[in-house]
């Protein structure tokens, strides 16, 4: 892998320090961002202006061509403050470094306008992509596109099916303009996400805007070839759970910090003494603090791996059932803590005013998302450790 320049090194910095100087903004708006279900113009452009969206892209097309250390520290930074609004920004982030995975032609339309671009998508095969001339034609519908409000593009998995062959899958890009948006996102947790549905019906997708879903499973997408950086050839799985997993380390951090804080304010109801008084609010004061700390310790030597692994021994199935495995329990550590943490900070902690019961309900969706749930997670890594077939993509 290649040493960071120094200018690498204090661009980093800079980018967290921006991140940190925006984190008042965003906790500004946490609440509202929660009830109104998605992340405000101005604090998405804040984001832009911040040179976020651009840690990923490459340099030959105005971006920083950073790492993912500089991608988490940001997400992680704003993940303290909101939840969704990292997770939104996540997505953003490391969408723009799958974009550079795509044909050059792709790239070249793509990163024209501001040298990144606002994706939202996901890989499910939920749409058929039928052959013509020039490319496919693109119906269906899928769910969980996580920042539709702030779209530019859509990213989405589409089956291509051809007679007396088996189908195969491709990633596929398509503008907002030829995409229509069903704002359906009504749940208990990640409110401010806007992670509506969309549907495309008889669309017409250029070829170049499309890309073979195995290629970016394991690293040899046509950016990978296009670009000499190694972050270009990283497993997409591995990859995406580095790009998400610092939302819950971060939130993790925020439950800790607001636990202590409202221990040191509370009264018991029932006796009138203080709640930092008990032992047992000392005890989880320690114990939130201790975890959200051992947390950021796992983050990065996650982080560490995915950086300092030559992607070519990133695609052993073996390694990249691991890095998933490890990207979920870690998730579940922090959703353990915060429940513990939630549990203990009494009936208060449940009012709509309080931050704690944001966290609470966000890692808890988080728990559950098909790259970070544990049990399948463990059991793929199961799997591929006994030398059996995985059942679910890594």
């Amino acid at each position: 892998m290649d040493l960071k320049t120094d200018f690498d090194t204090d661009l980093k910095t800079e980018l967290i320090n921006r991140a940190e100087n925006l984190t008042d903004l965003v906790a500004g708006e946490a609440a509202d961002t929660d009830r109104r279900g998605f992340v405000s113009p101005a604090v998405t452009e804040a984001f832009c202006d911040a040179g976020f969206m651009k840690i990923l892209v490459p340099k030959r097309y105005g971006g920083y061509e950073l790492d993912v250390d500089t991608m988490a520290g940001v997400v992680r930074t704003i993940a303290t403050s909101c939840t969704s609004t990292a997770w939104v920004l996540a997505f953003y982030i490391g969408h723009n470094w799958l974009h550079a995975l795509f044909p050059e032609r792709s790239q070249d339309e793509v990163f024209a306008e501001r040298s990144f671009a606002l994706t939202p998508g996901t890989f499910a095969p939920s749409f058929t992509l039928t052959p013509t001339a020039g490319g496919y034609l693109a119906t269906g519908r899928s769910s969980w596109n996580s920042g539709a409000a702030g779209a530019g593009w859509f990213m989405n998995g589409g089956l291509v099916k051809v007679d007396g062959q088996p189908p195969t899958l491709r990633f596929f890009l398509a503008p907002k303009a030829d995409v229509t948006v069903i704002e359906n996102w009504d749940v208990a947790g990640l409110r401010g996400t806007s992670s509506h549905d969309v549907a495309i019906d008889g669309v017409f997708i250029p070829e170049y805007h499309t890309v073979d879903a195995g290629d970016v499973l394991n690293g040899t997408s046509p950016g990978a070839a296009l670009h000499a950086n190694p972050i270009y050839s990283i497993p997409v799985i591995p990859f995406i759970v580095g790009e998400i997993l610092p939302v819950a380390v971060g939130t993790y951090n925020a439950a800790a910090k607001e636990f202590r804080r409202v221990t040191k304010d509370r009264y018991l109801s029932q006796t009138g003494a203080r709640a930092s008084s008990t032992q047992t609010a000392r005890i989880n004061v320690g114990k939130g603090d201790a975890g959200a700390a051992l947390a950021d310790s796992m983050l990065d030597s996650y982080l560490n791996v995915l950086a300092n692994t030559d992607p070519a021994l990133l695609r052993d199935p073996v390694t990249r059932g691991k890095l998933k495995a490890q990207g979920a329990v870690i998730t579940d550590f922090c959703g353990s803590g915060i429940n513990q943490l939630v549990s203990a900070a009494g009936a208060n902690a449940y009012r709509n005013s309080s931050p704690l019961q944001r966290h609470f309900r966000d890692i808890n969706m988080m728990r559950v998302h098909a790259t970070l749930d544990v049990e399948r997670a463990t059991e793929t890594y199961g799997e591929v450790l006994l030398g059996l077939p995985p059942q679910a993509p890594i």
